[in-house]
């Protein structure tokens, strides 16, 4: 089935992504972004692998900025068994906000799924072991690491039920053969321990529950992140803190009217509205609309704060601040639900305070995490979401106890990239 599916692939299949993706770009930016910085790919991974040091090289594959922030954790311990790393990406968002600051760490774009491509790529890094985080495979890469006999392992798989490619019969066949061509598959739980067996039962894949690192990420950045108040004492002293994070336009919509009518009750509400976006536009935009929508809500740009007079929303017109700002807040919102995908809800979490989000738009498993432990909320709209929202601001004691349930989503969260990494060189070891 391999061979049948490598020739319809690269018969058809390598086309149509190329046509594909070269006319969205004419109408998607962070597609034509990826593209243009895929030029002269080859060249700027000669430069970057001519740095090393060692011969010793560790590929780990990331679709983008999220999949990093899970690869971080084993960056670091394959770091400390002498490995130089080679990230790749498949996406702008991963390739330009990853912040790489070690030496034995560099990054590339993933380029075209040709197979002469990737047969360059191989031999350019020759990499002992390619990690892929959670889902991205491509089928090039693959073939071409299986041929090469270079280790293949998925990490932090996550088996979607509501994936219709499993369930198709010829998309499935191809979809099998994809994840069949893969080492080691290792999964978050039982769940998908038990799914992936089943699917994958007529292929040689080693399927292991290991854990998810995401949440050691999230942890370990909680842990060593140096939190000194970015808000002024004498804002937030005896004020609840709602922080507003990554925020899109039909998070604002749902939300705003809710914390206006709040403030008629409760004085002590302090909002931060974190845009997913912080630009100018946007800012002005908000602006505009607490002015002429909300006799209640009065704002101030962070920017500005040593001009703060008693306002009750704070734009944050600056990057980098959320995780800070989670770490002072009473209760938090994440935004991105109603409209892309929910952003990072477990950057709150490890703070303690009930999280509400929407899941409109669903895009990742840590909401029904929260839900099930009883710390995670659920927003539809404004009537429910100012239910919700005013049982917390007026009753501290059970914002605590909701709070408390955070801790038990994080309590073996450790430890997990070390495992997964030993035994991945265990396996290296034995089949050297």
């Amino acid at each position: 089935m391999r061979t049948l599916w490598f020739v319809v692939y690269n018969t058809f299949g390598v086309l149509s992504l190329k046509l594909i993706f070269g006319i969205y770009s004419l109408f998607n930016s962070k597609v034509k972004e990826g593209l243009k910085g895929r030029r002269d790919l080859f060249e700027k991974l000669d430069k970057s692998l001519s740095a090393f040091v060692s011969g010793k090289k560790i590929m780990i594959h990331c679709s983008s900025l999220g999949e990093y922030q899970q690869a971080i954790p084993l960056v670091n311990e394959f770091l400390k068994y002498g490995y130089n790393i080679v990230l790749s990406f498949f996406s702008p968002s991963g390739f330009n906000n990853s912040k790489i600051q070690d030496e034995r760490v560099i990054k590339t774009y993933l380029p075209f799924d040709s197979l002469s491509n990737e047969k360059k790529l191989i031999k350019k890094i020759m990499p002992d072991v390619i990690v892929f985080m959670r889902y991205d495979l491509w089928f090039n890469l693959l073939y071409t690491a299986k041929q090469e006999k270079v280790l293949t392992v998925l990490a932090n798989a996550r088996f979607d039920e509501k994936d219709l490619t499993w369930k198709i019969p010829v998309i499935s066949s191809f979809k099998k053969t994809l994840y069949g061509m893969i080492d080691t598959v290792f999964v978050i739980d039982e769940y998908d321990e038990s799914n992936y067996k089943k699917k994958l039962k007529t292929h040689n894949v080693n399927i292991l529950k290991s854990g998810d690192s995401k949440f050691e990420r999230v942890h370990q950045s909680a842990k060593f992140e140096n939190h000194v108040s970015v808000l002024p004492e004498n804002i937030t002293k005896s004020k609840k803190v709602f922080v507003i994070g990554s925020s899109w336009k039909e998070d604002e919509e749902v939300l705003l009217p809710a914390v206006d009518k709040t403030l008629k009750y409760d004085k002590s509400l302090l909002t931060v509205l974190v845009p997913h976006e912080p630009k100018e536009t946007k800012i002005s935009a908000i602006e505009k609309v607490l002015q002429s929508r909300y006799e209640n809500l009065s704002s101030i740009r962070y920017s500005k704060l040593e001009n703060y007079k008693g306002e009750n929303v704070i734009i944050v017109d600056k990057m980098g601040l959320l995780s800070k700002l989670y770490s002072g807040a009473y209760m938090s919102y994440v935004g991105g639900g109603f409209k892309t995908g929910l952003h990072n809800i477990l950057e709150p979490a490890i703070y303690n305070m009930p999280i509400l989000f929407s899941n409109k738009v669903k895009n990742s498993d840590e909401d029904e995490i929260l839900i099930q432990h009883g710390c995670g909320f659920v927003i539809e709209n404004t009537k429910q979401f100012y239910k919700i929202f005013r049982e917390f601001i007026n009753n501290t004691a059970l914002r605590n106890e909701t709070g408390d349930k955070c801790r038990i989503v994080f309590k073996d969260s450790q430890g997990i990239a070390e495992k997964l990494v030993k035994y991945i060189l265990n396996n290296k070891n034995q089949n050297s």
